[in-house]
């Protein structure tokens, strides 16, 4: 076990790098881009594309934690948001809290000597490896 938490610091159940974590914001970007320029009509065809690319991202970052633990990127790099007490996915208004400090950018960029990022601590939440 880890000195800065209760999770292994190898295999499954580790805290997830800053790396994988990207790369799964990356791909679920990319799902909301795709979603964006379908709802708006075409690639910059609306004025309100990037209002809808936000919409989307924080959508599906809402929905998939609360219901599945993880989002499409996550679930593709293996990895999953759980709740830090190890009693599973997180209940919605802690997904909320944390999707809505995501929206504000910042806290996802800071992390904690465990590796979790900010919007996860105030959310009583991690991200762990699922792999």
């Amino acid at each position: 076990m880890s000195s800065v938490g209760p999770w292994p610091e190898s295999g499954p159940g580790r805290v997830a790098g800053f790396g994988v974590r990207v790369v799964a914001f990356l791909i679920d970007a990319a799902i909301a881009n795709v979603l964006a320029v379908i709802v708006g009509g075409g690639y910059h065809r609306s004025n309100l594309q990037s209002t809808y690319v936000l919409v989307f991202f924080l959508l599906i970052e809402l929905l998939f934690v609360t219901f599945a633990s993880q989002t499409p990127g996550m679930r593709v790099m293996g990895i999953a948001v759980v709740r830090a007490d190890g009693q599973g996915r997180p209940a919605f208004r802690w997904a909320l809290l944390r999707t809505l400090l995501i929206a504000t950018v910042l806290p996802a960029l800071f992390t904690d000597a465990s590796g979790r990022a900010m919007h996860d601590r105030a959310a009583g939440t991690v991200m762990l490896r699922t792999r």
